[in-house]
């Protein structure tokens, strides 16, 4: 997670410098979202780190160690983050259901299990000192006016920084979430909006329900002053952290100027980052050998924009992104010696034509106009019927086809996924995502990314209620179903090979308290193939579900969880030994009323690549007096 630090510190730095030049008065980011992945139809998961809780917190994490430089004894900060969207929130508008109308029910379970990992380690590990409550509501509360949640926030993770609502969401309670799972509708007058949302721990509305109620709210005694006295405190002492106020306080962020803002360092990790996100699906083909006759078609082959996510701040002088190459340009630069042909069209019989006529074809694909976004959610998963005939097309055509992939939401490739000759998936990969995918293609970018979500075939939503918040058969945890591609899949143009490292793991190791010691194991990664290449290994905990008889029959077990992973450089024929150590806390298992605790059973630490060989190791929990033993309890309120 380097790169997510160092990106999260370059955002910081770059805000401070537009502070400290008046062209704005935020030092305040309302970002990074860590909601998970739960459906790939939810129209923001462009935003999201993945679908799974451990790597949305370790991505939260790193995010807001590099953008607020704070591990709690620093007097000063760089800037603040604002983490969302608190809670359970990953619906925008979908079948008349909007987002700040709904109620969702979320199970005891799927709350300790799902919903709440990423927030518990962003707040813990990160230190976050802001946090974004959500428009719906949760089991009957609205998430900005809920004591509880405030109360795990504060009292059980140690949260220290102030809430904003998400726009106007304190407004949402006025109508009572009429939508949704949790009961009934209860509306109110805004007076008493305001109370709940500041009596759940709501310390700044960002929109107009506090300006329009708190002081008729105090007035007639329907709040005590010292609740709005104890929000004003939590959002000035985040001023006071960013050094505000006291001009005696050393302040080495005052000095970063706007000199800082687009610089080349700036760009060049830009690019990194862009380039270590290439996910290769299928190799195929690829690379090609540049000084050829190479045809780039696709929709956006030439929109810079298409590749950049949901939000953009100010990219080039003039506005948009046209400063940054595409990949048709990109491709153009890099293809020395030989001709490029750019088609920006879904039209099947021309690009069929061009593709025809050269040596290679980079095929672009993207769901950037029909992916979702907030405000709205995916119908559909697939690519539009335009660009399934014109990949069919191009295909047919020419079998030295590379697809690629441009998306914020998973695409669904069903056939496609058998058809292509090669593919390679960028995700959303930003201004210099042009370049990165070219640079891939012709292989002077060894892809060693894996992929975050599970690629599910076109009908998993004609069998998957998007409504219904239960993670039931939902991501590689759940999911009982054969995925396109699994989560953490992603190869490489060279080879690599896994092996125990020194010393073995013991034949089965055993976990009898909450406070034993980690078990540290080695594994041992080799490049076996002939050029360098990042590899990513990953850990899974795989519970042996009969196994668990004190858990009962009414808590559900995942297939696999993720609890740690290392990735590496090699150069050809190098090798790494890399440390995964394992805690009894990890070990723990949520039970149908969302504790979590050690209970009597076996496991599996599986170590792999997300393909090919996989090493396992067992292990055994025997809780000390055969009772399981109790790691973290929920706080509900329902």
């Amino acid at each position: 997670m380097s790169l997510v630090y160092q990106m999260g510190d370059i955002i910081g730095r770059e805000l401070r410098a537009y502070y400290n030049a008046q062209i704005h008065n935020s030092l305040d980011t309302w970002s990074p979202t860590i909601n998970i992945n739960r459906d790939p139809r939810w129209g923001r998961n462009v935003e999201s780190p993945g679908e799974d809780p451990m790597l949305a917190g370790e991505y939260g994490s790193a995010y807001t160690q590099g953008l607020q430089q704070y591990t709690g004894d620093e007097e000063v900060v760089q800037s603040v983050v604002t983490l969302k969207h608190f809670l359970a929130y990953s619906i925008e508008s979908y079948h008349g259901v909007t987002r700040q109308m709904v109620d969702v029910k979320v199970s005891a379970y799927d709350m300790s299990a799902t919903y709440t990992p990423a927030w518990e380690a962003t707040i813990k590990k990160g230190k976050a000192l802001g946090v974004m409550c959500s428009y719906n509501a949760v089991n009957g509360l609205p998430t900005c006016g809920n004591p509880a949640l405030n109360a795990t926030l504060r009292d059980d993770w140690g949260f220290l920084g102030y809430m904003t609502s998400d726009s106007d969401s304190c407004a949402c309670i006025i109508k009572g979430h009429p939508q949704g799972h949790g009961g009934p509708p209860r509306p109110t007058n805004g007076t008493d909006a305001t109370k709940q949302c500041l009596m759940g721990g709501t310390d700044i509305d960002s929109g107009g329900t506090y300006r329009s109620y708190l002081a008729a709210a105090i007035r007639d005694g329907e709040l005590e002053e010292t609740v709005a006295r104890l929000a004003l405190k939590n959002s000035y002492k985040m001023r006071g952290w960013l050094g505000l106020f006291d001009p005696l306080v050393p302040n080495k962020y005052k000095k970063i100027t706007t000199d800082e803002v687009g610089s080349a360092e700036h760009q060049a990790a830009s690019l990194l980052a862009a380039q270590k996100s290439m996910v290769l699906l299928k190799k195929g083909v690829l690379p090609f050998t540049p000084g050829k006759r190479v045809a780039v078609i696709g929709q956006s082959v030439n929109d810079t924009n298409s590749m950049t996510g949901n939000y953009d701040g100010p990219l080039c002088p003039g506005g948009g992104a046209s400063c940054f190459m595409s990949i048709g340009q990109a491709v153009q630069g890099l293809n020395v010696g030989g001709e490029t042909e750019v088609l920006v069209s879904t039209d099947s019989g021309r690009a069929a034509g061009l593709a025809a006529g050269a040596d290679y074809v980079i095929l672009v694909v993207d769901n950037f106009h029909d992916g979702g976004g907030e405000g709205h959610d995916r119908e559909t998963i697939g690519l539009s019927t335009a660009q399934v005939s014109l990949a069919e097309a191009v295909i047919s055509a020419n079998p030295q086809t590379a697809l690629v992939l441009v998306n914020g939401g998973m695409i669904s490739l069903d056939h496609l996924k058998d058809l292509a000759p090669a593919i390679l998936d960028a995700f959303m990969p930003g201004v210099h995502g042009g370049t990165a995918i070219a640079q891939t293609v012709f292989g002077l970018n060894n892809p060693g990314g894996k992929l975050p979500v599970s690629m599910y075939h076109s009908s998993y939503v004609n069998f998957s209620d998007f409504l219904n918040m239960s993670m039931v058969n939902r991501t590689y945890r759940y999911y009982t179903g054969e995925p396109l591609y699994q989560f953490g899949y992603g190869e490489s143009y060279t080879s690599f090979e896994l092996s125990w490292g020194l010393p073995p793991p013991a034949a089965t190791a055993t976990v009898s308290r909450v406070d034993d010691s980690q078990m540290v194991y080695r594994v041992a990664v080799t490049n076996t193939g002939p050029v360098e290449g990042d590899e990513v290994v990953m850990c899974f905990l795989q519970p042996d579900e009969d196994s668990f008889d004190s858990l009962g029959p009414e808590s559900a077990v995942e297939i696999r969880r993720l609890v740690g992973f290392e990735r590496v450089t090699l150069k050809p024929g190098a090798s790494a030994d890399l440390g995964f150590a394992v805690s009894p806390q990890q070990l723990g298992m949520v039970d149908s009323d969302g504790h979590t605790s050690l209970h009597a059973g076996r496991f599996k630490l599986v170590f792999t690549r997300g393909h090919g060989e996989e090493l396992a190791a067992d292990v055994r929990v025997q809780p000390e007096g055969g009772r399981p033993m109790r790691i973290k309890t929920l706080r509900k309120w329902w």
